[in-house]
């Protein structure tokens, strides 16, 4: 897509809904890349969490999305192929090959994408890669980052978090056992530190269909924007400490 003269301005704050989507808006495809295996945390896809199924909680709120014209879960097993039809998505079958831990996802989504296209019969513009690690995302932060991607034409709209205590200008490399800066630490308090920055929090890539044939998910762009979420929707379930804290999150909603 090209860039757009429109500019947003980042800050710490949640991304507001931008707009209502237009009533002629490009189709768009939800998709949540599910596999059986997982190493830090075992069966995590289909592991209670504040009492569901971790898959769940993403495809109730991508389900309840109206900006979101089709939903379907990818998953190379067979249990949550059954669990996500039973909660009202279509499975998709993915290839053992395309199911590995080294296996990228963007190879996984473009497989998904066609094979959507051809049970549909249709094209669809926008794709709405919704991570099931993440489940603490609304209908909200789903339906304005798709708006956001239409309002800007930007290549991608990425879900973010501010980083505050884990700054980049704090962290340090290991080198002969002496601490070195990875980016200059400034002195002063924490709060201070500058420029804010931001990263991915696994939530939500909301990209055109024919940048991610091309490659765009979360790179290989310029114009890629962020949808800005607090960090109370911010946890990627990656150990089980992380599956405590989203359970903590979601029973006290």
């Amino acid at each position: 897509m090209t860039t757009a003269s429109l500019e947003y301005k980042i800050s710490a704050r949640p991304s507001p809904l931008l707009s209502q989507l237009p009533k002629s808006k490009p189709s768009v495809l939800g998709i949540t890349l599910a596999r059986g295996g997982s190493k830090g945390v075992p069966r995590k896809n289909i592991r209670e969490v504040a009492g569901k199924p971790l898959l769940a909680w993403t495809v109730e709120v991508a389900l309840e999305c109206s900006a979101i014209d089709q939903y379907v879960v990818s998953s190379e097993d067979d249990k949550i192929l059954d669990m996500a039809r039973q909660l009202g998505a279509q499975g998709v079958r993915r290839p053992v090959e395309l199911s590995a831990d080294e296996t990228p996802s963007l190879d996984a989504l473009i497989h998904a994408l066609n094979w959507a296209e051809d049970f549909y019969n249709t094209t669809f513009e926008i794709v709405a890669d919704l991570r099931n690690t993440n489940p603490l995302k609304t209908v909200q932060d789903i339906y304005g980052a798709i708006c956001k991607l239409i309002d800007t034409e930007a290549d991608a709209v990425i879900g973010v978090t501010q980083l505050e205590d884990h700054h980049p200008r704090r962290i340090k490399m290991l080198w002969n056992d002496c601490l070195v800066d990875v980016w200059p630490e400034e002195s002063g308090n924490r709060q201070e530190l500058t420029p804010d920055c931001y990263i991915r929090n696994g939530s939500i890539y909301a990209v055109w269909a024919e940048c991610l044939r091309r490659g765009i998910l979360f790179n290989r762009s310029q114009n890629l924007r962020p949808w800005v979420m607090p960090l109370e929707r911010s946890i990627n379930v990656d150990t089980e400490l992380d599956l405590k804290m989203v359970d903590l999150l979601l029973k006290e909603r």
